[in-house]
Formats: C-alpha cells, sequence, structure tokens
C-alpha cells in the first residue's frame, strides 16, 4: 500500500492542450454536447471531514473548468470546440459534427472514471443545421433551438443509464477505506484511525486525491476569503477550519452546526429570457454566448457571497487581551467562543464547501445560521444604486440584466425597505434551506436534509407566484435529525390541520419579520428576552405541548395569568405556528450584529487587502 504523498495524479489522454474561447462563435450547424454528474451531493458528503467535502466539491469544479490545463479538462477541448458553459458539475460544449462529438464524450468520460469513478456522467448530443444527419436523431435549425431543447434530452438519458457506468474497483484489495467503505489503497499519514492511535488512516486513491486538491484549495480561499477582513478588536490571524469539531464545539456542552444550502430562484427562466432578449436573431449562437456570459456574472455573485460571508462573521469577532476570542451578540444562545492556537490564529465558525454556479453550501456554528441567512438576504436586497462601484457583482448584474430588458416597463422586482421606501434590483431571489444537527453526525445527512428544505421552499414560492404574490426569498429549517422522506411528511403534517403547527417556509419578508417578533431581544414578550426560568418551563412543558396537539391555547393562558396575577408575555400577533417554530429555534438564536459590522451595501468587489488588516 502506498503512501498518500506519492499518490500526486492519474495518467491523462495525451490530447492537445488547446482550450476554446469563450467569445467564440458557434458553427452554423454542429452538434451540442451536454454533459450533467449524476450523484455529485452523494459524492461531496460521503465522508465527515471537511477537508473531504472540500476537496471533492473542488474536484467536481474542476471536472467541468475547460480553462485550466492542468488540474482541468482544457486538455481534453479540441480547438475546433466551442464552450458555453463549463461549471457547477455541468458542461456545455459545440462540435462541428458528430464524429468529434463522440471522440470528445469518449475521452471525457474516461478522464472523469480514472479520477472521480463514483460520479456518473449523463451525456447527451442534440445535432443542429440544416446539414445536421436525420441518422442522428431529431435535429434543431441553430444552436440556440438546441439549447432549448437540450434539458429535456438529459432527462430522458438519465432513464438509460447501464451498469456499464458503475465503477470498477479492484476486488484483490482487503484493506477498507475509512471514508467510503470501498478498497483502500493508500495510507494518508496526516490522518489516523480512530480506533487505532498512531496508525494511519486507509483510504481509496479518490479520496487520498480529493483530500490533496482539498487542502491547496482550502489555502487558496482561506487567504482570498479572509483578505482584509478586520475584527471588532484585536488583530489576529484568521482562517477557516478544516475539521468540523473546530466548527461549532462547545466544551461541556450540546454541540451542533448547521448545513445552509442557498440556490437562485428561477434560474433557468432568468438564462432562457436574457438568451432570447440579448441574442441577436441574425447571429446564430449569439444567445447562447450571451447565455454564458450571464452564467459567469451569476457564479461571480455567488462567490462574493461566500466571501462577504466570512468577512462579516469576522467583524463581529473579539479578541482581547488575556481572554479567549469569542463572537458576543444577543439571543437565546450562549456568545461563541472561537477555536484558536497559542500563536494566536483564530478559526472562524463558518466554512463555506460548495461554491458553484448558482448554489452556495456553507457550514457554520448553528448558533449564527439565522443571521447569516438574514445577513445574505439584506445583502441581496440591497438598492444597486447606492452600491456606489459598478464593479461590484449585485450592480453589475443588475446592469446586465436591466440593459436587456431595455425601457420596457416592469421588469425585476421591487424591494421594499426598512425606512418605508423601496427600489426596484434584477438581482434574482434565493431559496435557502437550513439543517441543524449535532456535530460529529454525517454532513451527507444535514445536505440531504437542508436541500429538501431548499426544493421544498423554491415549490411553494413557484405556488405563491402563481397566486398573484410577489416574487421574493423563501427560508425553511428543521432541527430534527432523521430520513428526508420522514421529515418531509412530519412537515406537511404539521402545515395541515385546522391549526398549523408550522409556518415554514417563509418569505424574505416573513422571516426578517418572524425574526424581529419572536427573537430579538428588545422585541415586548420575545422568547429571549429574559432569562426567566419558570416563564420558560411553563411555555416548553404546558403550552408547547397544546399548540403541537392543535387544541386551543387560550383557557391554558387565562389560567397561567390567573396563577401570575399578570397577563402572559408573549410575543406580539404571534400565532401558535409561528410560536412553535420560534420555540425550536430559541436556545439556537444568537444575533452578533452582522449588519452593523459590516454594511452590506458596502461593494463586494475584490479588492487588495489594506495594510494592517487581519489575514
Amino acid at each position: 500500500m502506498r503512501s498518500l504523498d506519492t499518490v500526486t495524479s492519474v495518467p491523462e489522454p495525451h490530447r492537445s492542450t488547446v482550450g476554446a474561447p469563450a467569445s467564440a462563435t458557434p458553427p452554423v450547424s454542429g452538434v451540442l454536447v451536454g454533459v450533467d454528474l449524476r450523484g455529485i451531493q452523494a459524492y461531496v458528503y460521503s465522508g465527515r471531514r471537511i477537508l473531504d467535502a472540500v476537496g471533492r466539491a473542488a474536484l467536481v469544479a474542476e471536472l467541468t473548468d475547460t480553462s485550466d490545463p492542468v488540474r482541468g479538462i482544457a486538455d481534453l477541448v479540441p480547438d475546433t470546440c466551442v464552450v458555453l458553459r463549463d461549471a457547477g458539475g455541468a458542461l456545455t460544449v459545440v462540435l462541428p459534427d458528430a464524429a468529434a462529438a463522440r471522440d470528445f464524450t469518449a475521452w471525457y468520460t474516461r478522464s472523469l472514471r480514472e479520477r472521480a469513478g463514483d460520479l456518473t456522467p449523463v451525456v447527451a448530443h442534440v445535432p443542429y443545421g440544416p446539414t445536421a444527419p436525420v441518422a442522428a436523431g431529431p435535429w434543431a435549425y441553430d444552436v440556440d433551438e438546441a439549447l432549448s431543447v437540450l434539458p429535456d434530452r438529459l432527462r430522458r438519458a438519465r432513464g438509460y443509464m447501464s451498469t456499464l457506468h458503475d465503477p470498477a474497483h479492484g476486488y484483490g484489495i482487503t484493506a477498507v477505506c475509512a471514508v467510503g467503505g470501498g478498497p483502500a489503497e493508500v495510507i494518508d499519514p496526516s490522518r489516523a484511525q480512530d480506533d487505532r492511535p498512531g496508525v494511519p488512516e486507509r483510504v481509496s486513491a479518490d479520496v487520498a486525491r480529493a483530500r490533496g486538491i482539498g487542502r491547496r484549495w482550502h489555502r487558496a480561499h482561506s487567504a482570498a476569503w479572509a483578505a482584509g477582513a478586520v475584527t471588532a478588536t484585536g488583530a489576529p490571524r484568521l482562517t477557516l477550519p478544516m475539521e468540523v469539531d473546530r466548527l461549532g464545539r462547545e466544551p461541556g456542552d450540546v454541540s451542533r452546526i448547521a448545513v445552509v444550502h442557498m440556490d437562485v430562484n428561477g434560474l433557468g427562466a432568468i438564462l432562457g429570457e436574457y438568451r432570447d432578449r440579448a441574442g441577436d436573431r441574425a447571429v446564430p449562437g449569439s444567445g447562447a454566448l450571451a447565455q454564458r456570459r450571464l452564467s459567469t456574472r451569476i457564479a461571480g455573485l455567488i462567490e462574493a457571497l461566500a466571501r462577504v460571508l466570512v468577512r462579516a462573521v469576522a467583524a463581529t469577532v473579539r479578541v482581547d487581551p488575556g481572554r479567549a476570542p469569542v463572537i458576543p451578540g444577543e439571543g437565546g444562545a450562549r456568545p461563541i467562543t472561537l477555536d484558536h492556537e497559542p500563536s494566536g490564529t483564530v478559526r472562524l465558525p463558518v466554512r463555506p464547501i460548495v461554491v458553484a454556479g448558482d448554489d452556495l453550501t456553507v457550514l457554520c456554528d448553528a448558533r449564527l445560521a439565522l443571521s447569516l441567512v438574514r445577513y445574505v438576504l439584506d445583502w441581496l436586497d440591497v438598492d444597486p444604486g447606492r452600491i456606489g462601484d459598478p464593479d461590484d457583482p449585485r450592480a453589475a448584474l443588475h446592469r446586465t440584466l436591466a440593459d436587456a430588458h431595455g425601457d420596457r416597463p416592469g421588469g425585476g422586482r421591487v424591494v421594499a425597505r426598512s425606512d418605508g421606501r423601496s427600489h426596484t434590483t434584477f438581482v434574482p431571489t434565493v431559496g435557502v434551506g437550513i439543517a441543524v444537527q449535532p456535530v460529529g453526525a454525517p454532513l451527507s445527512l444535514g445536505h440531504e436534509s437542508c436541500e429538501a428544505m431548499c426544493r421544498t421552499a423554491k415549490r411553494h414560492r413557484v405556488a405563491a407566484m402563481e397566486g398573484g404574490a410577489p416574487d421574493e426569498h423563501t427560508v425553511a429549517w428543521t432541527t430534527r435529525v432523521d430520513g428526508v422522506d420522514r421529515l418531509l411528511g412530519r412537515w406537511e403534517a404539521a402545515r395541515r390541520g385546522p391549526l398549523p403547527r408550522t409556518a415554514l417556509p417563509l418569505t424574505g419578508t416573513g422571516f426578517a419579520g418572524f425574526l424581529d417578533r419572536y427573537l430579538a431581544a428588545d422585541a415586548p414578550g420575545s422568547l429571549t428576552a429574559d432569562r426567566d426560568s419558570r416563564r420558560r418551563g411553563w411555555l416548553i412543558s404546558a403550552l408547547v405541548p397544546l399548540l403541537e396537539s392543535g387544541v386551543d391555547p387560550e383557557p391554558e393562558i387565562a389560567r397561567r395569568a390567573r396563577v401570575t396575577g399578570a397577563p402572559v408575555d408573549l410575543p406580539r400577533d404571534w400565532t401558535p405556528a409561528g410560536l412553535l417554530d420560534a420555540v425550536e429555534m430559541m436556545d439556537l438564536y444568537l444575533d452578533p450584529g452582522l449588519s452593523r459590522a459590516l454594511d452590506p451595501r458596502l461593494s463586494a468587489a475584490r479588492r487588495a487587502p489594506s495594510r494592517g488588516a487581519s489575514r
């Protein structure tokens, strides 16, 4: 069995290192090749370590990166290829004929099998143009029309998967991989087996490869995201954790982390509409290239969001002499004590895992989850005209979509500000899912749960918009550690009945109002306003069971008022569903004042770090 240090790369097919320029014009006729990688989430979150998830997510990004000849797949792209999309686990290219499309598909799937055998490629070929052969199947008139039928062709391709796509590991290896459970092939000297201290961990070659990529990705992004970040007090060296145990663990207390998944709402409709508006019908393929440019801007928005979240959390850190670094705040949860080294390095309790396309997945201390999401919504809803920096990704995306819309009335979405005024922005809304789980639980479980929350929230948004509601963000969460089917079944059951037991999912406006009404420390009757153990005991032991069973709580509230001789102090305009949702999160809510620490209106454009700023 080899050491991890000896596994640096796998043999690659010998191809010419020629990248296709993004500005190249698609030919009048050819074959559109679409590749969609199946099983990405199961692949990324198959382990329990942040490093494994980070490395696998970075590897997925490299497997669709046509601009990098060393770590990406630029050596597989011939000079006759035009790339339309190469991010987020999806690849869309244009090749001149069917033979070139088959050749590219063969080399790409071979490379994918060698580098990440647990991923399954789904491939569809769509010929287009007046000279497209009839034998190749149904064809489109031009590349823009081919792009419109590609999603359906990929869906059909998923129904014809064969066993040939399954990875074929060697059976002569008897050691078991400590991460995936398959055959182990190498030794990772940086990790010891859980039950045998001092014995290196045995892993498969793909796990070792992903860990190497993860370490490189961690070093690069930790430096980039924390560069220029300042803290509330002190100037420590800031870094991001590579272990879940260093993310949200409190000694002697029940420690929980949150997996937060964010996804742009209606991305397909946004891209399709932009392709039709920005494309020139007299120039075949111009809509497809415009769509690629818009996709790049949206990816830049997500990357900037990951960076600004790290910087916002860093801005709340207090490092006082002789004391452990902490993040203070108001709410029912205690302040967060940060993991740190004797040398002064402080690890932030937030860790972006997946930053690709329109997806952002973040791990954080569960006490920060709701505050982080609120900051995300505030950051996306900022008036682009008040940012003042044209390079800011929000301002640039808004300008791009507004220019495509032209001077036609309508368009964009209206955001009501706290000062009573409103503005219009073309920055899209997001669906957010949050899953709270104990430290040490499989990351795959938390991600499946938060992704299910996100999908359900997005479906409720679509249904609300069909009923005439405006376009808004949607947020949903769960603290139950359970299978997705049971989780969704309980959630739907709680929504039904004469007295609903949950108000989720919440719109962006509803989410902000929920936090201000139920969990803000200065709100009348807030559940986090004081530490009255008697009120808390009555709330959990008497009132909550009545609300969960659907019984009218008014008699119990009247009885409580007679016993105490004072009106029961509950949040204003409370509802049974909202109160139950608040009770579920009241012990996990900490508001460190992210918007006060880092104004969302500040430019998020990448800047060189200033002198004296913590790294």
